[in-house]
């Protein structure tokens, strides 16, 4: 693991092996922590299990395309986002799993979600929060 952590944005490359996904939860915790944001809050629970499902998802779906996958957390004006990029090409799975219930956090808390093609041919998951829950992106 290699972790990046400049004061507003954080970036950690994980094994794309079932152990990585409490290691993501952990280094959004300690980065949530830096930025003020208590882990009691609807908040910090939401991008937990945000964070806990895509790289689940990425585990899951993507290990044997890419052996790794980057977890990104960015403080901005008024938001935070986390993304989760592999170097798989498809699209995420949604039906049957957690990221159903993604959507209908990422909903109820006024965020916005995309999945961007990367260079490299495989593709990032985003997901971004509003710092007041409800005020919207």
């Amino acid at each position: 693991m290699t972790v990046d952590q400049r004061a507003r944005h954080r970036t950690a490359r994980l094994s794309a092996a079932p152990a990585a996904i409490p290691q993501a939860r952990r280094l959004l915790t300690e980065a949530l922590a830096d930025w003020g944001v208590s882990p009691g809050t609807d908040l910090a629970y939401d991008l937990r299990l945000i964070v806990s499902e895509l790289a689940a998802n990425s585990v899951r779906n993507a290990d044997r395309l890419s052996p790794v996958f980057t977890l990104t957390m960015v403080l901005g004006d008024g938001h935070i986002g986390v993304g989760v990029h592999d170097a798989d090409p498809r699209p995420p799975a949604r039906p049957g799993d957690g990221l159903g219930v993604v959507h209908e956090v990422i909903t109820e808390a006024h965020g916005i979600t995309e999945v961007q093609s990367t260079e490299d041919g495989g593709k990032t998951m985003w997901v971004v929060l509003p710092l007041d829950g409800r005020g919207g992106c």
